[in-house]
């Protein structure tokens, strides 16, 4: 597991991350249960200084990947007056950021951080990439726990 330690505008936006991850179909009961763990670590430290939380090679991916889903829904919102298609999404960019509730072209002002936060993850999410990529050319050989051709000495 890494440490991954997040400022306080990047809490929100790796919150919105969570959100947005969770909104997706095709996620595994694992991915969904530590992506809500996740979450709720998150939501938790919102309104402290920083965050530190443990995440796994897979969730540093997934949040990548999350963030620039949020880039994307931050500018549907935007032009959506307020709407998005990811459950939970609207309420949440309107909770974090209020000024979005009676101004929702103001998620447009919002886009640079997460912009920001994901470049500032590349270095962990390349090196996710690589530990995976490395555990999958090298596995892990394990001794059969029996031969049935061989006879055991008693």
């Amino acid at each position: 597991m890494n440490q991954l330690s997040f400022k306080t505008e990047d809490i929100k936006f790796a919150h919105l991350a969570t959100i947005y991850s969770l909104g997706l179909p095709g996620n595994s009961a694992e991915e969904i249960a530590r992506m809500k763990e996740i979450r709720d670590l998150l939501k938790n430290d919102i309104h402290k200084a920083t965050s530190t939380i443990p995440l796994s090679n897979a969730d540093i991916i997934k949040l990548g990947a999350a963030l620039n889903g949020v880039i994307n829904e931050l500018k549907q919102f935007a032009i959506g007056d307020g709407r998005s298609m990811v459950p939970e999404f609207s309420q949440t960019v309107q909770a974090l950021f209020p000024e979005t509730k009676t101004s929702p072209s103001f998620a447009m002002d919002l886009i640079e951080s997460p912009v920001k936060l994901k470049q500032r993850l590349s270095i962990n999410i390349n090196d996710a990439y690589q530990a995976i990529e490395q555990a999958q050319q090298n596995p892990q050989k394990t001794e059969p726990r029996w031969k049935f051709w061989k006879k055991t000495l008693t």
